[in-house]
């Protein structure tokens, strides 16, 4: 009787224990973004569906080291979570250092990288009185994929959520006002894929003489070759990580004939085509699981936005759907999104890509209503929420302008691995 005793016992302290980290899991659970204004002040951001005020967390720290192994020094911040029911606060601290950690800064030739995350020196914290609920710190994640690999593997290309960048060739200076309207964002292809971006969306401008540009419909903003070679080191370096280059549109000129598709075909082979995964039998249903793209050692899937073209190259993917609302207002965009991901109908390629980006209108260029960074900031505070919350496992990729104003990356992270 004692030993059955001791039996119900035991499995009543383990559903209490897995109620109450459940319970933390949800209420309490912290990251860190950065504000998409040009400032990029840190942000601090806590989940808040709590069953009672009892377990709603009451303070939230930011920290200069590690507060799980570090005790009694004083935070950077410290605020009541109380007085901010929304979870959410902007620091007036700003992130913008000149190194990347885990010796990933990119320069020509590098060769010696460290696998996994790496933590700028940021920390956020959650606490109910004296206890630690969650931390975490603002990191890179250069190798999240292979890191996950015994997870992921058996996972289909058009099933797992993939973090990607809308427009992500433009980032850099362009002078005067016109930077408010065409930069989407303000970290450049190798500090993208570091952090942990796996969808990279280019739109192709021609110019003769100069050669093909990153462009923002008719405005050219930075040369393409050198980014295809930061793709081509990034994947030396990581040559487990699944990178979708999306291809997607040719704005300048208005008429991209077919020549200069097979000019920039060119190029793209010349610097990517060793890495790239053909398309053969992979592009039906959801496509083919991680470990059968990993068992082909090539990683890079390229998309090509003209169908007709794509064909004729057995290394190219046919053009991957965009879901993109062109909507000005965050609650019409997250209904878009909603019916999107309803209505999905993947025909003929496995890859789909929701466009979770608010749109500049004329008339909020005429009279200067708006910029880019309005938009992302209002937006990219909700889509962590959206997808962490509703749609993550119904979702493929999902692109964002200033990427780490949201917390994508982790969202995708903790989705396909169910940690």
């Amino acid at each position: 009787m004692s030993a059955l005793i001791n039996h119900f016992c035991s499995y009543f302290v383990l559903i209490f224990l897995f109620y109450h980290v459940e319970a933390i899991s949800k209420c309490g659970k912290v990251f860190i973004t950065i504000s998409s204004f040009e400032a990029g002040f840190i942000e601090l951001n806590w989940v808040t569906n709590c069953d009672s005020l009892d377990d709603y967390p009451s303070r939230i720290e930011l920290f200069t080291y590690n507060p799980k192994t570090v005790m009694g020094e004083r935070p950077l911040v410290s605020i009541n979570a109380h007085i901010y029911p929304e979870g959410y606060y902007m620091t007036k601290i700003k992130f913008n250092p000149p190194w990347l950690p885990g010796d990933w800064d990119y320069y020509e030739g590098i060769n010696i990288t460290s696998p996994g995350s790496h933590c700028f020196p940021y920390y956020i914290a959650s606490f109910r009185g004296n206890g630690l609920l969650d931390s975490d710190c603002l990191k890179i994640q250069p190798t999240w994929m292979s890191d996950n690999r015994k997870i992921l593997g058996q996972k289909r290309i058009g099933t797992i959520l993939i973090p990607g960048t809308h427009n992500s060739g433009a980032y850099g200076f362009i002078p005067g006002f016109l930077q408010h309207y065409v930069l989407n964002q303000d970290k450049d292809i190798w500090t993208q894929l570091v952090f942990g971006i796996r969808y990279l969306d280019f739109r192709v401008g021609y110019y003769p003489n100069e050669g093909f540009f990153i462009n923002h419909d008719l405005m050219r903003i930075t040369k393409l070759e050198p980014l295809l070679k930061e793709i081509t080191s990034f994947m030396r370096l990581a040559p487990k990580e699944i990178i979708i280059l999306d291809f997607h549109r040719f704005p300048y000129p208005t008429k991209f004939e077919d020549k200069l598709h097979r000019q920039l075909i060119n190029i793209i082979q010349k610097e990517l085509g060793h890495l790239a995964l053909p398309p053969n039998g992979l592009q039906v249903g959801k496509g083919p699981t991680l470990d059968e793209i990993w068992q082909r050692n090539k990683t890079l899937i390229i998309c090509y936005g003209h169908r007709n073209i794509a064909k004729e190259f057995s290394w190219l993917w046919t053009p991957l759907h965009q879901y993109w609302g062109d909507k000005r207002k965050v609650d019409e965009l997250k209904e878009y999104l909603r019916r999107s991901i309803k209505n999905h109908n993947s025909i003929s390629n496995p890859l789909w890509a929701l466009m979770a980006e608010l749109t500049i209108s004329p008339i909020d260029v005429f009279f200067v209503r708006t910029t880019n960074r309005k938009l992302a900031q209002e937006t990219n505070k909700e889509l962590s929420k959206w997808f962490r919350d509703e749609w993550g496992k119904e979702s493929n990729i999902v692109a964002t302008d200033f990427f780490l104003g949201n917390d994508m990356i982790n969202v995708a992270i903790e989705t396909n691995t169910g940690n």
